[in-house]
This record gives structure tokens, sequence and C-alpha cells, in this order.
């Protein structure tokens, strides 16, 4: 097989793997929609779309949560619909949450209570943190 053949072959899902990089690298590093501080101070947790610059068509979003203790470190939850975003905030000894989501401080960990919840194969690559969803 001539090495034309072979480049050509390689060519295709090499792209794709690049390209599916970038769109994972754009939609974790998005800019935020809301951003707030929890009660203690020690947690900012944010509210970032998807795919903004798509309006209507991507209604998708995710909760970060950021520890100002290691602020490198982001805690992202699975995607959601975004008309489920309520930014009331709440926090205990054990979580920091909004409505439908709560982080556990300890094991570092979410609970996702969105009703009529549908899971993404995108939260593959979007959700970095373990999560469970709980009924409402």
């Amino acid at each position: 097989m001539s090495v034309k053949k072979v480049s050509m072959i390689l060519l295709l899902p090499v792209s794709f793997l690049i390209s599916l990089w970038g769109a994972v690298h754009v939609a974790t590093t998005q800019g935020v929609q809301y951003s707030y501080a929890s009660p203690s101070g020690q947690f900012i947790i944010q509210n970032v779309l998807l795919l903004p610059w798509f309006g209507t068509w991507c209604d998708l979003a995710y909760i970060r949560v950021i520890d100002t203790h290691t602020p490198d470190s982001s805690f992202r939850t699975p995607l959601y619909s975004k008309y489920y975003t309520d930014m009331r905030m709440h926090e205990d000894d054990r979580v920091v949450g909004v409505i439908w989501f709560d982080f556990d401080k300890q094991q570092q960990s979410f609970s996702v209570g969105v009703p009529d919840w549908k899971d993404s194969w995108m939260n593959v690559f979007i959700s970095n943190t373990p999560y469970q969803v709980v009924e409402n």
C-alpha cells in the first residue's frame, strides 16, 4: 500500500478525533451564564450553557462547582435542559447546591433531582464527577 493511500485512510479518523477534542475543550471551558458564591464562601457555583451560539437549537447546560481552597479543580454535573436552571442556593456541613443539584463536599459527587431526567451520550465528555439521579 502506498504512503498516499495510508495517509488518506488515517486522515478521516485523525480529523474526527481532533474535532471531537476541540468540541469537548470548548464545551468544558465555556463562559459562565451565572456565577454565585456559596453562603460559606468556599464554593463558587456556576451555570454554563453548552453551546450558547446555537441559540434555541441547543438547550443544554451544566453546573460547575469550584472549591476556592483548590481553585484549579472544578466539578461538572451531567448535562440538563437549561429550562431547569434555578440558582437558588443552599449549603450545610455536607452539601452545597442549587435547586435540582447537590454537591457532596466529602464524597465529591453530585445528586441530580431534575424532573423527567434524560441522560445524554455527551455526559461521557462533559461530566467529570460521579453523580446519581434521585427521584423527586
